[in-house]
């Protein structure tokens, strides 16, 4: 998750600390700084709670960057989001596709919510990404409750990559003309025949959003041109910018994943900025820690988190960032196209990262750590460590779980 300059054995000659006194001086100032935060029956409760739940509450926007798949996450998650319901934050943003969310939202406004989650998972397998784990969408059907009437989930991140097969449905369930429902019952019998090959093979590469060829998918196009089919469109521009963004990842080409990333990253920003111009309101938002980043994140690219903490920064606001994650431990994975998650060791793969793990309690317990306290003098407490400069600046407080145990798919009865 954090990248990092290798240690350097000895003091500079210049006189500067080197990495290894960096990180000595780091870690006895992140230790003097810990507080103990714990869960009883659903709430935050110990001398952490406090301060951090404080600071919440006063912000505009509070970002959750996290690992994710891990169970512990998602009840911290869980706790933290019920206890900011009060003050105003109803809204949740994920890292799932504005028509994914959609649907989500309306399932999660049902009194069988968790159930209704795992039944549209196995009709339509990878439309959602993360939330068909069971502690994850115990938490989205507890933040639905505790925030009530005014609950939003809003999804600003492409379509996952099995979704064609819902956007296909929900295209047909528009008034489109005869001639666009043939073409897309069409898509619908391709659809499953390529699903039934991405299962086999275990090859998300081979699920219609990446299959089907340009003409088979822009041909459909010309096709939704009347007022009354702009629905329709705008389900079939989601399918192809997500394909778009798919492609480039995928890509062997020299530099195309850097595209990749950029262009998921204007979506982002795009999509959430049409949000929150039609109603300014407080929000919660839950990503992977890389996206809740302040500043430049460890992929040197100025993320959502940069974004919202600039936005409130311009209208005199604030914006909450916190980082949690698991020193050690399981967490599920993907494993493959039609395939079950799978657990898999947890990977601490940068030396910030373990920095931060390392000044954990070694009593097993979780723990805070206030990181605005480490700004003062931060560039000679980090002797030019960037990664561990930049996780400072990034983040206002850190959670550390000693140990992290895998989440648990949903299933259907």
């Amino acid at each position: 998750m954090f990248m990092r300059f290798a240690l350097l054995a000895t003091v500079l000659t210049l006189g500067f600390a080197g990495p290894a006194a960096a990180d000595t001086a780091a870690l006895d100032k992140l230790k003097a700084n810990r507080l103990a935060i714990t869960l009883d029956k659903g709430a935050l409760a110990g001398p952490g709670a406090a301060p951090l739940l404080q600071a919440s509450r006063q912000a505009q926007y509070v970002l959750l960057g996290e690992d994710h798949g891990v169970a512990e996450i998602a009840q911290f998650s869980s706790a933290y989001f019920n206890a900011l319901a009060p003050a105003g934050f109803t809204t949740l943003v994920t890292e799932n596709g504005p028509v994914a969310a959609s649907a989500l939202e309306g399932m999660l406004k049902r009194p069988d919510a968790v159930a209704a989650i795992a039944r549209f998972d196995a009709a339509y397998p990878d439309a959602i990404a993360f939330y068909t784990m069971r502690q994850e969408a115990e938490m989205l059907a507890g933040f639905a409750l505790a925030a009530g009437p005014r609950f939003e989930q809003w999804g600003i991140d492409q379509e996952f990559i099995g979704t064609a097969k819902y956007l296909i449905a929900r295209m047909l369930a528009q008034p489109v003309n005869p001639a666009a429902r043939a073409k897309l019952e069409a898509l619908r019998q391709m659809e499953a025949v390529a699903y039934q090959k991405a299962a086999a093979t275990g090859n998300p590469m081979e699920y219609l959003m990446l299959s089907a060829s340009d003409e088979e998918l822009a041909s459909l196009r010309p096709l939704l041109a009347g007022p009354k089919e702009q629905t329709a469109l705008g389900l079939l521009d989601a399918l192809l910018d997500s394909r778009a963004i798919y492609q480039k990842s995928a890509s062997k080409v020299p530099g195309d994943r850097d595209v990749s990333n950029r262009m998921r990253l204007a979506l982002l920003k795009r999509t959430l900025g049409s949000r929150l111009g039609v109603r300014e309101q407080k929000l919660v938002v839950k990503v992977g820690a890389n996206h809740a980043y302040k500043g430049f994140n460890p992929l040197n690219n100025r993320d959502v988190g940069n974004f919202l903490a600039e936005r409130a920064e311009g209208q005199g606001l604030t914006s909450l960032h916190l980082i949690v994650l698991a020193a050690k431990g399981k967490q599920l994975r993907f494993a493959g196209a039609g395939k079950p998650h799978q657990p898999a060791p947890i990977e601490l793969d940068g030396a910030a990262f373990k920095l931060l793990a390392g000044a954990g309690a070694t009593d097993g317990s979780w723990s805070l750590f206030d990181l605005r306290s480490l700004r003062p003098g931060l560039r000679k407490l980090v002797a030019g460590d960037i990664d561990m400069l930049n996780l400072i600046n990034g983040y206002d407080f850190a959670l550390v779980i000693p140990e992290g145990s895998a989440s648990t798919q949903l299933t259907t009865p």
